[in-house]
């Protein structure tokens, strides 16, 4: 019997092999260089997260239309290397085709940052710290205040530094932080650098992972949110809280209505809801700009309620959105757009404007709440909901505190009469997950047998002034335990199901 002969495939096929190992090359170079360009350094965690969750085609147009682009350049470098290799000779082929695929490997390594630094024992630091909130016993207070949350996107304490006091970016916001009460330096945990990463740590209690990835139970992870924890918005909807939450962007994207509706907001309105009921919302851009977005807010506060149950008002702005913000016209008079100009040909200025508007409407929005006489105390906290990882207007800015980058935030609370109610500020270092258990007792709420500690937080608030996670272990220890896989986490999402 004559041997079989070796398989030597044609050059057609050849031709297509290569043509897709080229094209995939420059596609991980061009894939790379958009976040990083756009976005800065991320975790794997955050880009897992997005894709699990999807709501992708909901994100800005004008960032679609950027990747369009980028994938417009792939394809003629795809095509450009194809043709400098068909002349080559077979033998120069393979250093160029490896020199391309170390470039690609260079690009991921500049672009995705894990910095996840697991426990010397093998132990899950978050089980070892973790209070879960529907373990211990609340008592609410005689008299329940109204409560305004606000996340304004990607603010950072240092936009209220900037080094000529004459070109200040948010004057209303710093003058108002001034007066209020503040507790320190918030630090941003790689886990909290994204938004829905933000609010579930300062609302939840500990760092946001992505569960279920490229598992074939991954589906089941997804449909639905934290199923088996809890946070600050159900343990006020069960004490008799009603939540109603505003955005401007839709909520689908990354999961961020399936969170809300799994954990006690009631009322939910984003992009698609604010279409519906008749408001117009750019066809650019994340969505309802934030001057549009607080004046029906502050409509809504007008709405009678049924009842006398205290109310959670929850918002979380878009105009400083990454890369460069959004332009609102009609708000920003000081830097009006030429007709010809392209957003991305002026990001610091396009970023200046976004703060100056969403500096005016946060601080309009503060101001129709507390000025409610409904005979109710209230409480505002004003937070950053994450720190922007590739930061504009530097140059203009002092130099951030020892420490590093911190985000903004304050608090305020008021008694029934809308006086304002005293409070130290406090010199100390702590990150999202000390918001879950400071808000509870601002609010003033009290637990038992734990007081004072929740999720992975304590309260900023308790006199004893407990030491933070980053106070005693450091940030960085911290961060590395928190970014690692938790197998608890895990367990916890799904739990109860």
């Amino acid at each position: 019997m004559p041997a079989a002969l070796p398989f030597r495939p044609s050059p057609s096929s050849r031709r297509a092999w290569l043509v897709l190992l080229v094209f995939t090359l420059w596609a991980v170079v061009g894939v790379s260089w958009f976040m990083r360009h756009y976005f800065g350094l991320v975790t794997p965690d955050q880009v897992l997260f997005h894709l699990q969750h999807g709501g992708l085609g909901e994100a800005d147009g004008r960032l679609q239309w950027r990747a369009l682009r980028c994938l417009a350049g792939v394809v003629a470098l795809t095509a450009l290397s194809l043709l400098l290799l068909g002349r080559l000779r077979r033998w120069p082929r393979w250093p160029l085709l490896g020199l391309l695929g170390v470039g690609a490997v260079v690009s991921v390594q500049a672009t995705v940052a894990d910095p996840c630094e697991p426990e010397p024992d093998g132990s899950d630091y978050l089980a070892r710290h973790y209070v879960a909130p529907d373990r211990v016993h609340w008592v609410a207070p005689a008299v329940r205040p109204d409560v305004l949350l606000v996340f304004v996107e990607s603010l950072d304490q240092a936009y209220t530094r900037p080094r000529d006091p004459a070109a200040a970016l948010l004057p209303a916001l710093a003058r108002w932080q001034g007066e209020m009460q503040t507790l320190g330096q918030l630090r941003n945990l790689s886990g909290a650098s994204w938004t829905m990463g933000g609010l579930f740590g300062a609302l939840c209690g500990l760092p946001l992972q992505p569960v279920g990835v490229m598992s074939r139970n991954a589906f089941e992870y997804a449909s639905q949110f934290f199923a088996g924890g809890s946070c600050l918005t159900d343990v006020l909807a069960a004490q008799g809280w009603q939540l109603s939450f505003y955005g401007g962007a839709s909520l689908r994207f990354a999961g961020k209505g399936q969170f809300l509706q799994d954990h006690g907001v009631g009322r939910r309105f984003g992009a698609e809801q604010w279409r519906q009921a008749g408001v117009p919302v750019p066809s650019q851009g994340w969505g309802l700009l934030d001057s549009a977005l607080v004046g029906h807010v502050l409509a809504d506060l007008q709405r009678p309620v049924a009842g006398s149950a205290p109310q959670l008002r929850f918002v979380l702005t878009v105009n400083t959105h990454g890369p460069a913000g959004a332009r609102e016209p009609g708000c920003d008079t000081a830097a009006p757009r030429p007709a010809d100009e392209d957003d991305d040909e002026q990001p610091t200025e396009l970023m200046r404007g976004a703060l100056r508007c969403t500096d005016r409407a946060v601080v309009r929005l503060v101001q129709g709440f507390v000025a409610q006489r409904d005979g109710r105390p209230k409480v505002v906290w004003v937070m950053g909901d994450h720190l922007n990882p590739a930061p504009l207007l530097d140059d203009e800015l002092q130099p951030p505190a020892a420490g590093g980058r911190a985000v903004f935030h304050a608090l305020a609370r008021y008694d029934a009469a809308g006086r304002l109610l005293p409070g130290a500020d406090r010199q100390r270092e702590f990150t999202h997950v000390d918001v879950l258990p400071t808000l509870a007792e601002a609010i003033g709420l009290r637990w038992s047998p734990q007081p004072h500690r929740l999720g992975l937080g304590v309260s900023l608030l308790a006199e004893a002034q407990p030491a933070t996670l980053v106070e005693r272990d450091g940030l960085a220890r911290v961060d590395g335990r928190l970014s690692c896989r938790s197998p608890f986490f895990q367990r916890l999402w799904l739990a109860g199901r």
